[in-house]
This record gives structure tokens, sequence and C-alpha cells, in this order.
């Protein structure tokens, strides 16, 4: 815009919307049209008196190509959904590992005597202690916005307002409690209300998965107070897991521990974790310290869960709600956790209807005498007695 400035002076009494300083106001002329504006002394932002003129300072050239994009992503969005109907999931069809993510979000937010939105608001949690480390939790949701689950409630692509795009009990929409509610009953009422998995496999996925990120958890809280930058990656998620088939997760702390003390009075650690670096330079000293203690025979100290990491909401749902377990996981191999894990878990994944072969349940279930099964399609009772 060519203006023909005609008067020009600092009024300090008004201010900058965006910056804060203090603001000429000009007096200027176009093709013999008076245009009155204030105009930053910083910034170069304006603010006209006639509204119907644009600023073209740079910040609101951003915020005008910013919403020109939302723009078209929406309208995309709206073209595609003519097109193409979005799947909606029935809660019971989500993986185990999305129903747990989704109880650790829910359950703290959604009370049934406090207020709370309709939707998940993701930038306002999304640095709670969710799951063990916020790689971890911003992967899941991820994913869930990905397949659909979640969908985001604006256009925007820096979209963090999220619904759960579920069926529950056949109905379309249900509200945020009556998804918590449904949740809650499958992971804390001893598989009484309602079983969360498809089979024992992948509770056991789930449980190598959580336990993993412990110990991401771990080393990150160990390296943090040196101000060294370290997190996992695939290659070793996979030495963890096989490291988790003969140790428990306390000895492989042990060992974390000391491979780490070690890398560092050697500087041997990067301040940043660039193309994993760190990452695989302890995962090399690991498998050289497993490698000798197996030629060796040496017996693994094990360190037990340092009492000042947070526990976050996922573990104790997974382990002490629904496993039933206590801070023991740490201190024995998965293997052995698993044999007393496995037996019940198979049997609720597998029951059936003696009568007409439902798997449509109300369970009673009592630890120490009996399992009743009463069958919602036919009325038909069963009871298997534990002694």
């Amino acid at each position: 815009m060519l203006l023909q400035i005609l008067q020009k002076q600092l009024d300090e009494s008004t201010n900058c919307p965006l910056c804060q300083a203090a603001m000429y106001w000009i007096e200027a002329e176009q093709y013999d049209q008076p245009i009155l504006f204030h105009e930053c002394s910083n910034c170069q932002h304006r603010v006209y008196q006639d509204t119907k003129i644009n600023c073209h300072c740079n910040r609101c050239l951003v915020k005008r190509k910013k919403m020109m994009a939302e723009t078209r992503l929406q309208e995309q969005r709206k073209f595609n959904a003519k097109n193409k109907d979005v799947f909606e999931f029935d809660l019971n069809q989500l993986s185990f590992m999305h129903k747990l993510f989704l109880l650790s979000i829910l359950d703290n937010h959604v009370q049934e005597n406090s207020s709370y939105q309709e939707y998940i608001d993701w930038d306002t949690i999304k640095y709670h202690s969710i799951t063990p480390n916020y790689l971890f939790q911003n992967s899941l949701i991820k994913q869930l916005v990905k397949d659909q689950i979640l969908l985001p409630k604006d256009f925007s692509d820096e979209a963090q307002h999220y619904y759960i795009n579920v069926r529950l009990d056949g109905y379309s929409e249900p509200s945020l409690f009556s998804i918590t509610q449904h949740l809650r009953h499958q992971f804390y009422e001893n598989l009484t209300l309602g079983v969360p998995f498809k089979d024992a496999e992948e509770v056991k996925s789930a449980l190598y998965t959580v336990l993993y990120q412990e110990i991401v958890q771990f080393m990150q809280f160990y390296c943090r107070t040196w101000g060294i930058q370290i997190a996992g990656n695939q290659n070793f998620q996979k030495f963890c897991f096989r490291l988790m088939d003969g140790l428990a997760v306390g000895q492989i702390y042990y060992l974390i521990q000391t491979a780490l003390e070690y890398l560092h009075k050697s500087n041997a650690l990067q301040k940043k974790n660039d193309n994993f670096i760190n990452t695989n330079i302890l995962k090399k000293t690991l498998e050289q310290y497993r490698e000798r203690s197996l030629t060796e025979k040496w017996e693994t100290s094990t360190l037990p869960r340092p009492p000042n990491i947070q526990f976050s909401k996922m573990s104790e749902i997974l382990f002490f709600e629904f496993l039933g377990y206590d801070e023991s996981i740490f201190f024995q191999p998965i293997w052995r956790s698993w044999k007393k894990i496995e037996p019940r878990l198979n049997f609720y994944s597998q029951k059936r209807c003696m009568h007409c072969g439902s798997n449509q349940l109300t369970v009673e279930y009592d630890a120490n005498d009996y399992v009743s099964l009463y069958c919602q399609n036919c009325k038909h009772q069963d009871h298997y007695f534990t002694r």
C-alpha cells in the first residue's frame, strides 16, 4: 500500500496489541482519500480506523496464511467426508493397549461429581504422567488419530481437542462418562464386569511394552542429572525384550546404571542424542556386559525402582489394578510373573456357555473357591470350583 504521509507523531498512550510497544499516530492520504492509523514503533503492525483495511506486517501475513491453509484443510475434509464415511468403532474392537491408554487419559479427568468437557483436551494434559515417558504417549495419540479412533474437534493442522469415535452397547456418540465407566469396569472390577482383551498374548505384549517404557523412563531420569539426552528406539527395544526374557526389570536397572556411570566417567556420552548416538553406545555396552555375565556366570544384582520416579497412570492401572501386582513385578522375570497371570486370563478369554456356546456371560469370581458363569443368552449357570 503506497501512502503519502502527512503527519507522524509518537502516541505513548497507545500500545501495540501484538508486542505492547508504543505506537505512532499517522495521518496519510491515498488517491486523495484520508487514511488514519496507528503503527507500532517496534514490529510495524498497523491498526486502521477503517476496519476494512488489513495490516500487512509480518505477523498478520503469517496469521492470514494460516487461516487460509486451515480453510482449505476444512474444505478438503468436508469433501472427503462426502465421498467416504468415517468408520465408527465399537469400543470392544479396540486393542488392549489402546483401551489402557484411553483409560489412563480419562480416569482422572472424568469424574461423576465434577464438570468436564465432552472431548479430550490434549494440549492441557499432554505433559501429565499418563504413560512412563512423553515420547511414548505422543506416539500413541498420533496412532489413535491416524486410525480415526480420535477425531479432531477443529480443522486446524495443530488440533489438540479430540472426540472419541466409538460406539458403546450399540449406541453412537456415547458420553465420555459412559466410555470411562465401561473401561473402569473392564480394568478395575477383577474381570467380573467385562474383559478388555481378546487373548492373553495381547496382555503379555502390553506388559512387555509398558515395562520397556519403564526402563526408558529410568535411563532418562538417570541421564537428566548430567544434562544428557537419551531415548529408546526399535533396536534398543528389541534388545530390552530379549533381556526381559531372562532378567527382572530391577536387574536391567542395575545393568543400565552401571553402564551409564561407566560411560559418563569415560566422557563417552554426548549432550544431545543426535541419531540415537547415546542410545546406541548404551546398547553396545549393555550387550558386552550381558555377554560377559553369561560367559563368566555372574549373578546380576537387582536395583529397586527409584522412589522419586513417579508412577505413570498407565503403569498403575496395568500393574496394580488390572494384574493385581505390587512393585514385586520389578523383582522377578516376566516369565515367572506370567505363570501366575496367564491361566486366569486364558480362562476369561476362552470361556463359553456350556449350554448354548455364547460368550455373553456374567462372571462371579472368587480366587480362593469358585468361578460362576451366568449366560445372558439362555440364562444357564455354570460353576467351576478352584479347589
